[in-house]
């Protein structure tokens, strides 16, 4: 499933993505790729969710590095090529929303079938409140890096806090 996941965002991001301007979007691009690396990082002791490889070696890793390297930047690539940034707020919300409804129904069958485990007390619901903040974050990050990284900081410590996620050296 992950496998045919990428190929999909792979032809849809070849064919749709804004590849000539890419460098526009690039520092945005690398925000994604590091802020879920160090997620992987922080929460390696207690993680809220792990990817079930389809493949062999069977290794969270692996498909997490797959959706670092590849799924995240072609979707942070193909939302910002499409967002309306002259449209009224209204619409602006509207796109984030959609991003995120859309986004919450493709994970769907990964969590349904056991792609996605669901782990240390975080629940598929919570899903639909990840993807509006991290739509946020992207397009915030955007216009305003430095302003993203404060909230972003903010926004793991809370989560640290919120999950009672360990943090520093495990003895």
């Amino acid at each position: 499933m992950h496998i045919v996941l990428t190929i999909m965002l792979l032809i849809f991001g070849f064919f749709k993505g804004n590849w000539r301007e890419w460098e526009k979007y690039h520092l945005t691009i690398f925000y994604v790729i590091i802020c879920n690396l160090l997620y992987n990082h922080i929460a390696h002791d207690k993680m809220l969710w792990k990817y079930y490889p389809d493949f062999y070696p069977k290794s969270h890793i692996l498909v997490d590095l797959l959706y670092s390297f590849i799924n995240l930047p072609v979707i942070t690539l193909l939302f910002l090529t499409f967002y309306p940034f002259t449209a009224s707020l209204l619409l602006k919300v509207r796109y984030i929303a959609m991003w995120s409804a859309v986004s919450f129904v493709i994970e769907y069958p990964f969590y349904k079938f056991g792609r996605l485990l669901l782990l240390n007390g975080y629940e598929y619901w919570m899903d639909i409140l990840f993807y509006i903040v991290m739509y946020s974050m992207i397009r915030l990050h955007y216009t305003r890096p430095f302003l993203t990284y404060f909230l972003s900081a903010l926004i793991t410590i809370m989560m640290i806090w919120l999950f009672d996620i360990p943090f520093g050296s495990q003895s």
